[in-house]
């Protein structure tokens, strides 16, 4: 790939907000709420929740969320808002019952959602506007329709779409019939927008308790979801301590478990204490893909080790550590790996002021668990797919426990101010994603746009590496002559995720970058 420019040029604004998102209607509503004299978490509030509505195959009301907030101080805080499975749900009984492994899709892949009480919780926490307000542009966009554009032409009209609707016809009644799009069709969703309306107007609790969490509930409980009322009662969004490293004279800040963040952290980390020269053939002036791949296995292993449940397991601040790093590096393994979750929806903010917020939100997979309350526009998620039935003390599943995120927003910080706010979708591929961009923009010295575009390198288990086209070609005999198996995926492909990236500047200049991979834009407060 020569030169900077790709496809997009790069956003810029000195003396108002940005908003970064990965839908067009999203940024506007956040960029919006900015204009109008909201904080950054107003504004990604405002956008979250129209992302819900823009791409519901990806996210929406009964998904999870995980993020982080930062003050213009450089004070950062982790935002948990995944739920946990049910207290009922017990691993020995539904192997008795002759499931091996958690399905897929369906009822028994569903815990808590937990997005709606992140929206509000995070908005009293940190924002400045009612919960009204930042509903408000998303209940518009519900009630009038979302054009639809070519990922949700092709996704509406494809197989996966076609199955799940044979799977749970239900969805169909809100979205439509699988073949049934065309570039630029409206989808409304009337059944969301009275939700978020009652919501506007009794605040986000009522999702939890109350008439409307009942009536969504008892349809999910006779489509033979496990939660109960007293599941949803007890729910909260927790609100920690990132995980931190030193990276290049800056700190880079991530979601603790049960997120996933502790492999971005130990990549940086990495990267940090055992920094390996890009290849000798010059063939990109960065990475070396086998030191990259050394490096995201070890990162991994400490993952999935790691991430799950804080009640769980210790927090795993002293794998940061240059001790811990090392001997990380010198234990790197590869274990397997569930794959999926690709379809997440994502959010980065920094205002005026430097207060920023990275948002993830997402259903994990193509609408969910595909149980759907149609009543209500609710499709719940199937976080709890990635737990086991085989009583891992990490991955097994437990009730009244969180699952393990692949949620991994991040935040930059230097000299005590936001440096830069990022994150993307991906599944597996988030940290490693992440960990290219930052990599490309801070040492190999791209703009932030730049750095979204530039091909990409992916791993999730055994011996297939995932390359984009635009990577180098000597890159496949080099990984073949050490067992690896190159594939390539594309030139611009959807498996590297849709990173949404602003870096502001000592002098608060504010470069956003969008990723032409998904439907990303870049829109000035």
């Amino acid at each position: 790939m020569t030169g900077q420019l790709a496809h997009r040029p790069v956003v810029m604004t000195g003396d108002r907000g940005m908003v970064v998102a990965g839908h067009h209607l999203a940024a506007e509503a956040g960029a919006a709420m900015l204009r109008e004299g909201g904080n950054a978490m107003d504004a990604a509030i405002a956008a979250a929740v129209t992302l819900a509505i823009a791409i519901p195959f990806m996210n929406g009301i009964g998904g999870d969320a995980v993020s982080m907030w930062s003050d213009a101080g450089g004070n950062v805080e982790a935002i948990n808002g995944s739920g946990k499975l049910a207290r009922s749900f017990d691993a020995d009984a539904l192997r008795a019952q002759g499931h091996e492994r958690l399905p897929e899709r369906g009822p028994l892949a569903v815990s808590v959602p937990g997005v709606v009480a992140a929206w509000g919780q995070s908005l009293e926490r940190h924002g400045t506007r009612s919960f009204a307000e930042v509903l408000a542009r998303a209940i518009a966009v519900a009630e009038a329709g979302v054009p639809a554009d070519q990922s949700s032409v092709t996704f509406h009209n494809g197989p996966v779409y076609r199955g799940l609707v044979a799977q749970f016809p239900k969805l169909a009644e809100i979205f439509g019939a699988p073949g049934s799009y065309r570039l630029g069709a409206n989808v409304r969703q009337r059944a969301a927008a009275r939700t978020l309306r009652h919501l506007a107007q009794h605040g986000w609790r009522a999702f939890y308790e109350g008439p409307l969490a009942q009536s969504w509930l008892a349809d999910a409980r006779e489509q033979g979801v496990l939660l109960d009322g007293e599941d949803l009662a007890g729910h909260e969004t927790l609100f920690d301590v990132p995980l931190t490293v030193e990276w290049r004279g800056m700190q880079v800040h991530a979601a603790p478990p049960n997120s996933q963040g502790l492999a971005l952290a130990v990549l940086l980390g990495l990267d940090e204490h055992d920094h390996r020269a890009p290849p000798a053939d010059g063939s990109d002036p960065l990475v070396n893909p086998l030191a990259y791949l050394a490096h995201k296995q070890a990162a991994f292993v400490a993952r999935d080790s790691r991430c799950a449940d804080p009640r769980r397991v210790e927090r795993p601040d002293n794998l940061l550590t240059r001790e811990g790093l090392v001997s990380l590096a010198a234990h790197a393994s590869d274990r397997p790996t569930v794959s999926g979750g690709g379809d997440t929806a994502t959010l980065v903010v920094i205002d005026a002021d430097g207060n920023a917020v990275s948002w993830v939100q997402s259903l994990f997979e193509e609408y969910g668990s595909g149980v759907v309350c149609a009543e209500h526009g609710v499709v719940l998620h199937n976080r709890a797919r990635l737990e086991t039935l085989d009583g891992d003390p990490v991955r097994g599943g437990r009730g009244g426990y969180r699952p393990f995120h692949t949620l991994c927003p991040a935040l930059v910080t230097k000299g005590g101010q936001v440096a830069m706010a990022l994150a993307t979708p991906g599944d597996h591929g988030q940290p490693q994603s992440l960990y290219q961009i930052l990599r490309r923009h801070y040492e190999q010295g791209l703009d932030v746009q730049a750095a979204v575009e530039w091909p990409r390198i992916r791993h999730d288990a055994g011996r297939r590496v995932m390359l984009e086209d635009r990577c180098p070609a000597s890159w496949d005999a080099m990984l073949r002559g050490k067992g690896w198996e190159p594939d390539r995926v594309g030139a611009w492909s959807r498996l590297m995720g849709g990173a949404n990236v602003i870096a502001r500047a000592d002098d608060g200049l504010l470069m956003g970058g969008a990723d032409p991979r998904r439907s990303c834009y870049a829109i000035v407060g």
